[in-house]
């Protein structure tokens, strides 16, 4: 794979796992805790969702194919647990999905915040239409949780720069941003599902 499109790759990933769009969900399920925990979930989270992705690069059309699921239902599966979380951040509300920050960073912060139905059909793409190069596309993953990781680690002097009222409507802000990106992906899969209905 040239350059270029290993760049292109990494771009459109990134745009879509938006591990940017993480950081509020990040700061909230992990508050009150020590920088070094926060560490330990950051690390953990980028290689949870990386190791997802390359999961799914590999075997994941294969194994929505053994459980017969349409990768349009996957994603509308996603986009409502985004959409909740999303809600929850709007409203103002503490995003309580485990019963430690640890488990937060499984879910919901690498699943599906990041690696979600989105990324997970992004990745099984590429691997369709660019197997050949299949080991630039994991250097491709891999970059992009380095990357997921750096950007965690920049949290906690963003939420110190913000303060807890601009964190909080850093958070709202957030949390609409996700809606939307929850319903366009449901839109999105409703079509693909029924095209009549979209005309």
């Amino acid at each position: 794979m040239p350059t270029s499109s290993a760049v292109t790759t990494l771009i459109a990933l990134f745009a879509i796992v938006s591990p940017i769009t993480a950081i509020p969900v990040f700061l909230t399920l992990t508050a009150g805790r020590t920088p070094s925990e926060r560490r330990s979930v950051a690390l953990k989270t980028a290689l949870v969702s990386g190791a997802t992705l390359v999961v799914a690069y590999f075997l994941g059309e294969a194994i929505l194919r053994l459980l017969s699921i349409d990768i349009n239902a996957f994603r509308i599966a996603g986009a409502l647990v985004i959409g909740g979380i999303g809600w929850s951040m709007v409203q103002g509300q503490k995003v309580a999905l485990a019963a430690s920050a640890s488990g937060a960073a499984v879910v919901p912060l690498a699943i599906p915040l990041m690696a979600g139905p989105g990324a997970i059909a992004a990745t099984i793409t590429i691997r369709s239409t660019e197997g050949g190069a299949f080991w630039t596309n994991i250097g491709v993953i891999l970059a992009l949780t380095v990357v997921s990781y750096v950007l965690f680690l920049a949290a906690q002097p963003l939420e110190k720069l913000l303060g807890e009222t601009g964190l909080s409507i850093v958070s709202r802000i957030f949390g609409l941003l996700l809606i939307s990106i929850a319903v366009s992906s449901a839109i999105g899969a409703v079509g693909e599902l029924f095209p009549a209905l979209l005309g």
